[in-house]
């Protein structure tokens, strides 16, 4: 038999745990140092084990088997081995061994490499690539790829429940603050029940998969439960609100992905006035309306900088003739589309124009389309105001002065033949941000309106704070000043009060007689709305124009912009 002390050098000197055992029985004959430091066990301690007694007990009949096979070199190289050192802890480590010569002296050599470290690192890369850093749940790809793979089985329903009013605790307060709040809502929650998958999409939605539907409906009322008081965290109490929206596997899609979307889709489109415990389910209906705002979303890109959406032009008309009715117009400009011949609704591209970010190139294309029509006037010896809608967004309002300017300036004209108006809702929001874009718009001579007038619920604390012109009555109190004594004592209050601040009166919505004389008796200033004139073309402007000055005949090349 060989003797081991003819290899003891070699051993010694190897930095990596090596020892050589008896095939037959298992024994350790010899092990080098590395291999003492390592396992904890001295030398005369291995003499005394065998290798299953450095293996895990469920192991050890597959080390007893391979020891003898042909196969264990194979073995070896594609996989992981677990050893057990003298203190208990488990070693993930790969095996080399060779049977030693002469041949069949019934000795084998193994030389161990320890990779626990690289393992543990792989693991927790692993961990992070499926889990959101910020709560520890899975994130929306780990989720949808363990549903794929069948683990709930072939019916599941998902919750997606938004946390409203994350956002802007993270942006005030800081991500800890925001952090700590869904944690807590989570822990609440019972993150880690059985039969459930829990994921988090940031940054505000905990999303829910469980097979049985009747218990994500109990865990919705449950959040709608606990959120209906502040949260408390950090020191502090923290009001979010809930949006909860449902989706179904297989109804909504083939794929978990699709199911998770739908899901979000739901939740985004509860209204924040509906019942928190009453989630959203995803409809198809839902889904195609989601679709056809995509599509209209790249529609609207190609046709403002094609300059295919019209601008229209409403009068505006004095409530008294003052003598001077025929030198001079006002108008409203709005925004026309049609896609494909078919008109979109105001009401539905407008909030995608904002959304997409979009409404400063809109805005400026109805600048210049206002300021043609103004020149158009000034030809005819009219003077001419043009009032804009100005959307709710701040970096919109920041570059509109340097805009309005410009634009002016191309064609020869001072920028006090502009109105602005913003809706009221807006200054709801920031008052003191519009109150200072206010003030430097007025300095350029521009008039400045609020518009819907009335539908917010500090409306009258606005009209001292904000550096107003004029201020328009919503058409919702228009339309019922005349079936309504409660609507008309509102609108012949905000009259007086207006006035009593130096500030004139718009009525917008005018469709009858009845409604202009009652605004005629209670001394509103303008009127607009279809008893006046709707909405018009610039060619229809021009026809307008030539009519009264009794002109006849085709439109000039004034018009020639209009498609």
């Amino acid at each position: 038999m060989l003797d081991p002390s003819n290899f003891q050098h070699f051993l010694e000197a190897s930095p990596l745990p090596m020892w050589v055992y008896e095939i037959e029985t298992l024994q350790f004959v010899w092990a080098n140092q590395a291999a003492v430091n390592h396992y904890g066990y001295s030398l005369a301690e291995f003499r005394g084990m065998t290798i299953l007694d450095i293996r895990p007990a469920e192991a050890r009949p597959e080390v007893t088997m391979l020891a003898r096979s042909e196969d264990r070199i194979g073995a070896n190289k594609s996989r992981l081995w677990q050893h057990l050192t003298k203190d208990g802890t488990m070693l993930d480590v790969r095996v080399a061994t060779v049977d030693l010569l002469p041949s069949g002296c019934g000795l084998r050599l193994a030389l161990v490499e320890d990779v626990s470290s690289f393992t543990s690192m792989t693991h927790a890369l692993e961990h992070m690539a499926k889990h959101d850093a910020a709560t520890g749940l899975l994130n929306p790809q780990a989720l949808a790829h363990l549903l794929d793979g069948g683990l709930l089985g072939a019916r599941y329903e998902i919750a997606a429940l938004r946390l409203h009013g994350l956002t802007e605790i993270s942006d005030l307060f800081g991500s800890s603050v925001a952090l700590a709040v869904a944690k807590e809502a989570i822990s609440f929650l019972g993150n880690g029940r059985t039969g459930e998958l829990w994921g988090f999409q940031p940054p505000n939605c905990i999303l829910v998969a469980s097979a049985h539907g009747e218990d994500l409906r109990e865990l919705v009322v449950r959040a709608g439960d606990f959120l209906e008081k502040p949260v408390r965290a950090e020191g502090g109490q923290w009001q979010v609100y809930l949006r909860c929206g449902l989706s179904r596997f297989p109804h909504d899609g083939r794929r978990a992905e699709q199911i998770i979307a739908c899901a979000g889709l739901a939740a985004r489109s509860r209204g924040t006035e509906s019942n928190p415990s009453s989630p959203s389910v995803y409809t198809e209906a839902l889904g195609e309306r989601s679709r056809r705002r995509r599509w209209l979303a790249v529609e609207l890109r190609r046709a403002i900088r094609g300059e295919e959406i019209e601008v229209y032009f409403q009068p505006i008309v004095p409530a008294v003739d003052n003598g001077n009715g025929g030198g001079s117009r006002k108008y409203e400009a709005l925004s026309r589309w049609k896609l494909n011949g078919e008109p979109v609704q105001p009401t539905e591209f407008i909030p995608i124009v904002e959304s997409v970010g979009l409404s400063k190139e809109l805005l400026r294309l109805i600048m210049k389309r206002s300021f043609e029509v103004i020149s158009i006037h000034r030809k005819h010896g009219l003077d001419c105001l043009v009032t804009i809608n100005v959307p709710a967004i701040a970096s919109v309002l920041a570059d509109l002065p340097s805009e309005l300017l410009e634009i002016s300036e191309l064609h020869g004209l001072r920028p006090d033949c502009i109105g602005i108006e913003v809706t009221e809702s807006a200054l709801i929001d920031d008052a003191a941000h519009w109150r200072k874009s206010f003030a430097v718009l007025r300095y350029m001579g521009v008039h400045v309106a609020i518009d819907d007038f009335g539908t917010g619920f500090n409306s009258l604390s606005y009209l001292d704070l904000l550096p107003a012109d004029v201020i328009k009555l919503d058409r919702t109190f228009i339309g019922q000043i005349s079936l309504n004594d409660r609507q008309a004592l509102i609108c012949a209050s905000i009259i007086r009060l207006a006035h009593g601040l130096g500030l004139k009166v718009v009525a917008e919505g005018v469709e009858n007689d009845e409604q202009r004389k009652w605004l005629l008796k209670h001394g509103c200033n303008e009127f607009q709305g279809y008893l006046i004139g709707r909405p018009m073309t610039f060619a229809q402007v021009l026809d307008s124009l030539l009519a009264d000055a009794g002109h006849e005949g085709e439109l000039t090349n004034d018009a020639a912009w209009h498609p």
